[in-house]
């Protein structure tokens, strides 16, 4: 199975590609590709990892990823059972922005946008204001063509680079993975998102990767910051948040379901990773 590298179909000559995926879910292998991508999400919820990054993704979301940062935007289990076309909507523009020469971007005006490039490639999430305002640039980008086209991808990476709407993903993310790493990972990460509401032994994971138990750990840490058990806590916890919003469902049931085995432990961990309770979490989302 070929992973890594991923390459971005172009069907033009032009500085920028746009991109509309708009499938029953999101590609869900982890990949990593030269280009820089900025995506909105408009449909389809889920898990986001990036680097040593592990969050929610929801309609809404403007994400930034960096040059060869491994990312996959992994949906909830309901869009793999419904298998419905357009449940999952994302437009992406990816640039390689080095490519479009020094002459033209190291000149006086992008002081900034190259500041916030390079602190970009710990990847980011645009909140409030600053994602609509994405978002509606978004709209007009997608129809037009040209200068014009190329014009509103300016102002916004300049716009992006003037918020303090704007929140780093990945402490320090892992680059340009060799590709026998990076089947590894996805083979632990697509294991995970198919085991995690049941016990999962190191033991487990050291045998599908073809390491010891010590090797995989130092494995894992070496590319994730993170031990396996952390990494399996914050993606039980990130799809606990989906699960705590259905109303037929209690905390105990959603902390069983996701794979805790008592809800104190499961309260702790959210507490751990969301900064509040589940339901602090819950009043949150109803407002």
């Amino acid at each position: 199975m070929r992973v890594l590298p991923f390459r971005i179909p172009k069907a033009e000559q032009s500085a920028i590609h746009l991109q509309i995926d708009d499938e029953p879910y999101f590609y869900d292998k982890l990949h990593q590709h030269p280009e820089r991508q900025l995506t909105v999400i408009e449909k389809g919820e889920g898990t986001l990892i990036y680097g040593d990054f592990v969050g929610r993704f929801a309609p809404g979301d403007v994400f930034l990823m960096g040059s060869n940062v491994p990312h996959v935007f992994r949906c909830d289990e309901q869009f793999y059972a419904k298998n419905e076309s357009g449940a999952a909507l994302s437009r992406s523009i990816f640039f390689d922005w080095e490519g479009m020469g020094t002459a033209f971007t190291q000149l006086p005006e992008f002081r900034k946008v190259n500041a916030f490039l390079a602190q970009a490639e710990q990847g980011g999430v645009a909140t409030g204001k600053l994602a609509f305002e994405i978002s509606d640039l978004f709209d007009a980008i997608f129809k037009k063509r040209g200068v014009e086209r190329f014009n509103l991808f300016m102002t916004v990476l300049d716009r992006l680079s003037r918020s303090k709407l704007w929140k780093p993903l990945s402490a320090l993310p892992n680059r340009n993975l060799k590709e026998l790493e990076g089947q590894r990972l996805d083979d632990i990460f697509q294991f995970t998102m198919t085991n995690y509401q049941r016990p999962i032994a190191l033991e487990e994971l050291a045998e599908l990767t073809h390491m010891n138990k010590a090797a995989f750990c130092r494995y894992f840490k070496q590319h994730t910051r993170k031990t396996y058990v952390e990494f399996l806590n914050e993606y039980r916890v990130n799809r606990a948040c989906s699960l705590l919003l259905q109303a037929d469902r209690t905390v105990a049931a959603v902390a069983y379901e996701v794979g805790f085995n008592n809800l104190s432990h499961f309260n702790r961990k959210f507490k751990t990773v969301m900064n509040q309770t589940p339901k602090a979490f819950i009043a949150g989302a109803k407002g």
